[in-house]
């Protein structure tokens, strides 16, 4: 046996009283323990019979410690491929509108007023139908995504109907989720989601508070949106339909130099109107949106790192949810998976949903095809299509970095465009593993408590 190369740890935990211990974390399983010092170093050394044979236990099972003779990165790309061909749903982003009311200055999209007709939404079943004759799935994921899905609500309750209905009568599940910018998600809209179209889980974004949100994710003709955004995520979580169907709204924060500084006080404005329980929070850097240059205006990883720390902890004083740890990943993003694809409302095919509606992106190598021609047409290498052969080459660093089976790698359409997208993550890996230790402590003390 010989100690893995994917383990990560923090600094001796003296300082906030677990003197002489660290924590490890193995990338490989995204698993942390809180070992001594002692321990550590043998792992270190090598001196494995130094250690309990129960720790050595774990640290076997939890592959901290793993076979002499694997190539570990051969390893970790066999066990990759092998869970992406058996995967049991086929997960498909519907772009059933090329229309927004935002006009955001990081979008890289271009809007018009199309939508998916019946003809198109015809094509998204027929090419649906025909993904689930190529192996057996348990399964169908609908992501909506736009322009604004909700634009073309219309289309959506369409398709949404015969998919869920074609599910059914293959004894198959059926789930789907929102990308929206909240603006037209009243309660009696949400209502029909959910029922109709079963929806659960919505992404909007919040740009900080309104002094900050307000200059940025403006409408086209330039009117505010914060309050409006805020009062239907208010109103939708205090549906009872909300909590009984197990549904979830997830805030996402788009953050760049102009705006981090409105973070925290939108955490706090969150905090004050009790949402915690309700939704959870999500905290991302501006990068390049579509070829536009959005991404000049990044704060720098290390700044982000840090400063996502401090978000981080604020949320988990307020007891809001937040991801603090990232989870074992075997397919960096839908690009790599040749049964996923990105529809637009003309029926194009890609494999980002960065492509459609954008200059650079929406046309050429980019576009996998249209529904509308046979799928022996298709262009199945693809701008991204190819992620694994460039992980693999070692045109990426990825190769040799500690982060890859937590990481995949980052975005693929970021190092496509040169830009590589390391999650602050490897940055603030640290603290981290100490906030999750505190919050994994916290909850066992609640469950000891109520037992």
């Amino acid at each position: 046996m010989k100690l893995s190369n994917y383990i990560l740890a923090t600094d001796v935990l003296d300082d906030v009283s677990l003197d002489n211990k660290r924590i490890i974390f193995s990338t490989r399983t995204a698993t942390s323990i809180l070992v001594e010092e002692s321990i550590y170093t043998n792992l270190n050394a090598g001196k494995f019979e130094a250690i309990s044979p129960e720790m050595r236990s774990v640290l076997e099972e939890k592959e901290f410690i793993v076979p002499e003779e694997q190539d570990e990165f051969e390893y970790i790309m066999a066990v990759n491929s092998k869970v992406k061909e058996e995967g049991t749903f086929l997960s498909m982003t519907i772009q059933p509108s090329a229309n927004c009311q935002l006009g955001c200055h990081y979008c890289g999209q271009t809007h018009s007023k199309h939508y998916a007709s019946d003809a198109v939404i015809d094509k998204y079943y027929e090419r649906i139908v025909y993904l689930l004759s190529q192996k057996s799935y348990d399964g169908i994921a609908i992501t909506w995504y736009g322009g604004e899905p909700l634009t073309g609500y219309s289309s959506i309750k369409k398709t949404s109907a015969r998919l869920i209905r074609l599910a059914e009568e293959r004894g198959i599940r059926y789930t789907a989720d929102m990308i929206t910018n909240g603006l037209s998600l009243k309660p009696a809209l949400f209502k029909e989601l959910v029922e109709d179209c079963r929806v659960m889980n919505y992404q909007i974004t919040l740009d900080g508070t309104a002094e900050s949100h307000d200059q940025r994710r403006i409408t086209k003709t330039g009117d505010a949106t914060f309050d409006i955004i805020f009062k239907n995520i208010k109103d939708v979580t205090d549906l009872p339909e909300f909590k009984e169907k197990g549904c979830g709204i997830s805030i996402r924060v788009n953050i760049d130099k102009t705006n981090y500084q409105y973070v925290e006080p939108l955490i706090d404005y969150v905090n004050e109107h009790r949402l915690q329980g309700k939704v959870s929070m999500y905290f991302a850097t501006i990068v390049d949106f579509g070829g536009n240059d959005a991404g000049k205006a990044s704060l720098g990883k290390d700044f982000f790192a840090e400063k996502e720390i401090e978000w981080l902890l604020k949320c988990y004083e307020y007891n809001i949810a937040v991801n603090v740890m990232p989870k074992r990943t075997y397919s960096v993003c839908m690009a790599e998976k040749q049964d996923s694809e990105v529809y637009d409302a003309f029926g194009n095919i890609y494999a980002c949903w960065e492509f459609p509606y954008s200059e650079t992106y929406g046309q050429g190598d980019s576009l996998i095809g249209n529904l509308f021609f046979p799928h022996e047409t298709y262009n199945t290498n693809a701008t991204l299509r190819n992620w694994n052969e460039m992980l693999t080459s070692g045109q990426t660093w990825c190769k040799t970095c500690k982060h890859l089976p937590i990481c995949g790698g980052g975005c693929p359409k970021s190092w496509f465009e040169g830009t590589p997208a390391c999650p602050p993550f490897k940055s603030n890996y640290k603290d981290r593993l100490l906030l999750d230790y505190f919050i994994q402590k916290k909850k066992e003390e609640s469950r000891l408590a109520v037992s």
